[in-house]
């Protein structure tokens, strides 16, 4: 007996999700539809923005999850794979425009709250947005995972209870308003990491799309010949290799970080041996690392840390010495007399 992929994935066909169902969900536009899906996609986009973006500026992991969940944007990306199976290209242009709009809109509430909270109140160094600006490989090989899922949710018809874990999984519009957060900031290497996240999840998604919806048994349902979506594949492709790159040097980035704060933490240590200073901490911040230190007297002279420090290649990192006085006074406010 041959088993095929559908036979195995879809129980012979019996729990394939009718195409015109699929289409209800992820197609928010259509050449005959309104715009009412279209005009609940963008409201439930903007304020899963904002979600995400108070998420980001509070530092809050829970907010943040809640925004996902909130968030709409991976339909109207599975929207074009689907279109791209079928051979809709009409389809497909909607889609992705529908994607490249709400790009834009996400990034600019992101930016625009990002200006509007004081500065004191901005903390734009974060674990929310430290995760989502230096994306690498792995981030890649999960969004195909997730992306997998989701695609099999959606074409299978008794797998939707598991759609609220893929919204979660996967990383759509907190990159988005991270990228519009940092951009408040002037941090563009930061925001490029952001887009890079979110189009890596993107692509992956759309790409195991168009494998899981072949499998499911769309492929050439729409109404155009298949030759027609050669453009789109090209393009994804393109997007897909151009991505592969940056986040392969995104993880070679990290890595060289983790060795240089490394190096940065022993030549600081070399340095304050006989000294009255202690080594509090090492952070990466803004472009520099930051060396805490707490003691007292002169610090040690600057040449001890050079001929300790090791660059790692040709580079060669800002080291900025913060230091604070290891002396108290303590006050008895009560027995202070008036």
């Amino acid at each position: 007996m041959r088993f095929s992929p559908a036979h195995l994935l879809f129980d012979n066909g019996t729990k394939i999700t009718p195409v015109a169902d699929v289409e209800s969900q992820v197609y928010l536009l259509t050449r005959d539809s309104g715009s009412d899906r279209l005009v609940r996609f963008s409201a439930l986009l903007i304020l899963s923005a904002v979600i995400a973006t108070g998420g980001v500026l509070l530092d809050s992991t829970a907010t943040v999850i809640g925004a996902m969940i909130v968030a709409p944007l991976a339909w109207p990306i599975q929207g074009v794979g689907l279109a791209i199976v079928q051979g809709r290209i009409g389809q497909v242009r909607r889609s992705a425009s529908i994607v490249g709009l709400a790009m834009v809109l996400v990034i600019a509430v992101g930016f625009l709250i990002a200006l509007a909270v004081p500065d004191q109140l901005s903390p734009v160094n974060n674990s929310q947005i430290a995760s989502r600006t230096a994306p690498n490989l792995l981030d890649l090989f999960v969004a195909v995972a997730t992306g997998a899922v989701g695609a099999f949710a959606i074409s299978r018809s008794d797998l939707s209870g598991v759609l609220p874990g893929v919204a979660i999984a996967i990383s759509l519009v907190p990159p988005l308003a991270v990228a519009g957060v940092v951009l408040s900031e002037g941090d563009l290497l930061a925001a490029f990491g952001a887009v890079t996240l979110f189009l890596a999840n993107a692509i992956a998604i759309i790409i195991c799309g168009l494998l899981v919806f072949t499998i499911a048994g769309y492929r050439g349902t729409g109404d155009h010949s298949m030759q027609t979506v050669r453009r789109p594949l090209a393009i994804i492709g393109s997007i897909l290799a151009v991505l592969v790159i940056a986040l392969a040097a995104f993880t070679a980035r990290s890595l060289i970080a983790a060795v240089e704060e490394q190096r940065v933490q022993n030549a600081a240590t070399v340095w304050l041996k006989d000294s009255k200073y202690t080594l509090v901490d090492v952070e990466f911040k803004r472009g520099r690392y930051l060396v805490q230190v707490i003691g007292e007297g002169s610090l040690p002279s600057e040449k001890i840390f050079d001929d300790a420090f090791s660059p790692v290649l040709w580079l060669q990192p800002t080291v900025t010495v913060e230091a604070v006085s290891g002396t108290t006074k303590t006050i008895d406010v009560a027995s202070t007399p008036d």
